[in-house]
């Protein structure tokens, strides 16, 4: 086939390929918010649509504007491997990678190298990922492939890359019976889904059709619109010395006065004080009416918020040479940001939930953070495989530190000694990721069941080591429940530490620890403002 793209398609020149993987990136366009809601979980994180649509642009970016499939192919892949976002966008990533091998140095797609392509695709696919989970993307595009391998030897092009589709389409709808925990939630695998969505735009860009309407909106879920941050106005950190101070007189105080987040904290003597406000200078004064005031720290959180939103790393300085030893965290909020960076972190990606960054994000910044050895902490069961995937670009620099959530990042920042040999800093901060329990607290975002636990979209529901545990009226129920679910399976736990997000109550610095502390008499409560989107509260617990 030439340019043209005549009715029925014999064979793709480079310019064919290129226009039909623009018009699938177009239909991936279309389906990202259906995709985004098609999640096991409630919870707000559900990207896959996103991630993979990201990943294709990325791609689709760099197509050279002449040459034969296997160049266009190549061109594609090598983009994609960056490109990646969350686990869905990786995966795809690495059937492009597979789809182009299969096309090395060939200049013409036809029937025949398109079968070769879709099997090399699924192979790369599986190889690529540690444990293949069947029941989702990985099947659905195995059994594509199997399938077109062996359909008639006579089908056009078109109509061979039509049986893929009808398959992949097939293989969707079994999803659930693969994989019981879609079976609970009534969902089909998204990235499965996704697949055959990519599929079907190749399919109308060969074919040269208009694509259709769009699937319709999901319904029954709850819109998160953007990002809020509370992050307008001013960040105000201080300690008050004197004698006879007060704690919660100085709270009452900077609270009348319009403060949020407000956390006073110490005894008669000393007061550590946070709190954000619009006019920081009212924070200072009420604090120095009660004592001196010293280690006085005032940051500008609208400046904060504009970067976060931007997408760009928070301020570095990129001329500062870089340590021997170095740790990159993927983490969001200007609390979060704050307190990984007092533990050692020398570059931070922003990124984590509805955020995910590409994998070419996290080699960049793990080239910038260190000269001999870079440990990345993903904080995101769903960054995990792209910073695998950026280690593998720079294997002898690069080592990944398996820590699924902000709980375990923590827990493994707090064992970084960067003077220790690589290796065994290498096992220390794996084995305190591993033995970090993190409770997460959010709002379900469309009406589900996972983990046996059934909710309705805006509950409060409390999450435990990636499972959902508990559901409530609001999220200090739910987080209540969590941090008891959490202390029913292990006993050993004495410190729970509650990172604040930007939709915390208002009161919640101050009432938190009681909460907690009442249920629990042993339990040591700390709380500090996180400012993280989605998620009010983010507990660690040791």
């Amino acid at each position: 086939m030439t340019s043209t793209r005549a009715e029925t398609a014999t064979a793709l020149e480079g310019a064919d390929l290129r226009h039909a993987l623009q018009v699938a990136e177009l239909w991936l366009e279309a389906n990202r918010e259906a995709l985004n809601a098609i999640n096991v979980y409630p919870v707000p994180d559900g990207d896959t649509g996103t991630n993979m649509l990201l990943t294709l642009r990325a791609a689709n970016a760099t197509l050279p504007e002449s040459g034969g499939v296997g160049v266009i192919s190549k061109a594609l892949a090598d983009a994609a491997l960056l490109g990646a976002r969350g686990n869905s966008g990786v995966i795809l990533s690495q059937m492009l990678r597979g789809f182009a091998d299969g096309l090395e140095g060939v200049e013409t797609l036809g029937p025949a190298e398109l079968r070769a392509a879709l099997s090399t695709a699924s192979d790369v696919a599986y190889g690529a990922v540690p444990e293949p989970v069947e029941g989702t993307m990985l099947t659905v595009m195995r059994e594509a492939a199997a399938v077109a391998a062996d359909a008639d030897a006579a089908l056009a092009l078109d109509e061979l890359l039509a049986v893929a589709l009808e398959e992949a389409e097939a293989s969707v709808e079994r999803t659930p019976d693969l994989l019981p925990r879609l079976q609970e939630a009534g969902v089909v695998d998204a990235g499965g889904q996704g697949v055959a969505v990519v599929l079907a735009g190749l399919l109308y860009g060969v074919r040269g059709e208009a694509l259709p309407e769009p699937p319709p909106a999901p319904t029954g879920a709850v819109d998160l619109g953007g990002v809020e941050h509370e992050g307008h106005g001013y960040c105000v950190e201080y300690i008050v010395q004197g004698q006879g101070l007060e704690r919660a007189v100085l709270a009452a105080e900077l609270s009348e006065a319009e403060g949020e987040s407000v956390l006073v904290v110490g005894d008669p003597s000393a007061l550590r004080v946070h709190v954000h406000m619009e006019d920081p200078g009212v924070a200072l004064s009420k604090g120095a009416a009660h004592g001196g005031l010293q280690s006085v720290k005032v940051d500008n959180m609208q400046a904060q918020h504009e970067t976060w939103a931007a997408g760009h790393e928070d301020a570095e300085d990129d001329d500062a040479p870089a340590p021997p030893v170095g740790l990159v965290a993927v983490v969001q909020g200007p609390g979060l940001t704050a307190h990984f960076r007092d533990l050692g972190v020398t570059r931070i990606v922003s990124g984590g939930a509805t955020n995910n960054p590409s994998a070419g994000e996290l080699l960049e910044a793990a080239r910038r953070a260190g000269r001999d050895r870079v440990f990345i902490l993903p904080n995101d069961s769903n960054v995990l495989l792209a910073a695998e995937q950026a280690a593998q670009q720079e294997p002898d620099l690069i080592s990944v530190v398996p820590a699924r959530t902000v709980a375990a990042g923590l827990a493994a920042a707090l064992s970084f000694v960067p003077s220790e040999p690589p290796e065994a800093l290498e096992v220390a901060l794996g084995n305190a990721a591993a033995a970090a329990r993190c409770v997460e607290v959010t709002r379900a975002v469309r009406d589900a069941t996972a983990d046996g636990v059934r909710v309705t979209a805006g509950d409060a529901i409390a999450i435990l080591d990636g499972r959902l545990v508990a559901r409530a009226e609001d999220v200090d129920d739910a987080l209540l429940a969590g941090v008891a679910r959490a202390l029913e399976s292990d006993d050993m736990l004495e410190l729970a530490t509650v990172y604040l997000g930007v939709d915390a109550p208002a009161s919640a610095a101050d009432r938190v620890p009681e909460l907690l502390e009442d249920a629990h008499e042993d339990l040591e409560v700390e709380v500090y403002t996180g400012g993280q989107p989605h998620y009010p509260y983010l507990v660690s617990l040791e």
